[in-house]
């Protein structure tokens, strides 16, 4: 079976120490002929997206791989392709709802196309272009998948404190954090989860933490962790070890920016649904998620060590980034007249 080949390069990771890159998100692209490949590709570099080109056959194993992502770009008619574009598209809107569906008609008579779009509505809707008018999709992508204004200082210190925990409870293994990126889906990764509130006078929402018990497993076997080796069959000891780095991460955030002014257990609620079966998760809003991937293995045995850990920032009750703006700016003005001293 072919696998995933992405239609453009990928950004690089970044370490606590660099500057994070713009937002991303991962988009997957369905299309057979050259030209709309080419046209698509240098949207997706223009327009902050990771594009990732997938065979028509493959797209049910793709998305069952539970890959993150933010949208997936479809042609209706894939010449050559034993698969029906429109049929597909029927399927991708049925299996991932929660993703924005860019459906390309050209060659398709308006009618037709204006039919085939509102016969897969769904939510979110269905946004249909040809490649003559795909500029136009910017302010579609903006509203669809980067409708979340997440602040540059904030994407770094969020990344750096969950650098800092990583590298704080893994003995002798480099942390790497790919480049951050928002997600529209609502996937889980891996059996072991995490789930903790994060509330500021800006925000209200969830951290979540996920990864494979296999792995972790490997790095306690390996004497990488507070554990013993012999502890590593235990799963308590997995489940302490993930929920120290998320007691890590909620720490340096809450020391970092406080609770004061918080809404507090008496704010507003929304339900939490946890779908186990389909590894699906909702906090109960259509906003994208804040992403994290995080790397961790030891240098002198990657494979027995490797282990991917995701985060996640789910802001799902309250989110006000100009408030947030407005604190940093009183936290360096506080600072520059020395009434507090960075140490």
């Amino acid at each position: 079976m072919e696998t995933t080949q992405p239609v453009i390069e990928q950004a690089p990771a970044f370490d606590a120490v660099v500057e994070p890159a713009a937002l991303v998100s991962k988009v997957l692209v369905i299309e057979t002929d050259a030209d709309a490949l080419a046209r698509i590709r240098a949207f997706c570099d223009a327009n902050g997206l990771q594009g990732h080109k997938v065979h028509p056959l493959n797209v049910p194993a793709v998305l069952r791989s539970r890959i993150d992502l933010g949208a997936v770009f479809v042609g209706a008619e894939l010449k050559g392709a034993v698969t029906d574009g429109l049929a597909l598209a029927r399927d991708i809107a049925w299996l991932r709802p929660e993703l924005p569906l860019f459906l390309r008609t050209d060659g398709m008579p308006e009618d037709q196309a204006q039919a085939a779009a509102m016969a897969l509505q769904r939510e979110p809707s269905v946004v249909r272009y040809t490649l003559d008018d795909i500029e136009a999709l910017k302010a579609e992508v903006d509203r669809k998948i980067f409708d979340r204004v997440y602040p540059t200082s904030l994407v770094r210190t969020l990344g750096e404190m969950t650098q800092s925990a990583l590298a704080s409870q893994f003995k002798g293994m480099q942390v790497r954090l790919d480049p951050p990126y928002v997600v529209r889906d609502r996937l889980i990764h891996g059996e072991l989860f995490t789930l903790i509130p994060m509330e500021t006078p800006w925000c209200r929402g969830f951290m979540t933490l996920q990864t494979d018990v296999g792995s972790l497993r490997r790095v306690v076997a390996a004497g990488r962790t507070a554990f013993s080796a012999q502890e590593s069959e235990d799963f308590r000891n997995l489940n302490a070890i993930l929920g120290e780095l998320t007691n890590l991460i909620w720490g340096s955030f809450r020391n970092r920016f406080g609770t004061e002014g918080a809404g507090g257990s008496f704010g507003v609620q929304v339900p939490i649904i946890v779908n186990h079966l389909h590894r699906y998760i909702s906090f109960g809003t259509e906003s994208p998620q804040l992403c994290f991937k995080c790397q961790v293995w030891a240098p002198e045995d990657p494979e027995a060590t490797a282990i991917t850990v995701y985060q996640r920032f789910a802001f799902s009750l309250s989110w006000a980034p100009e408030l947030y703006r407005e604190s940093e700016a009183l936290l360096s003005g506080f600072v520059e007249s020395g009434e507090l001293e960075m140490f």
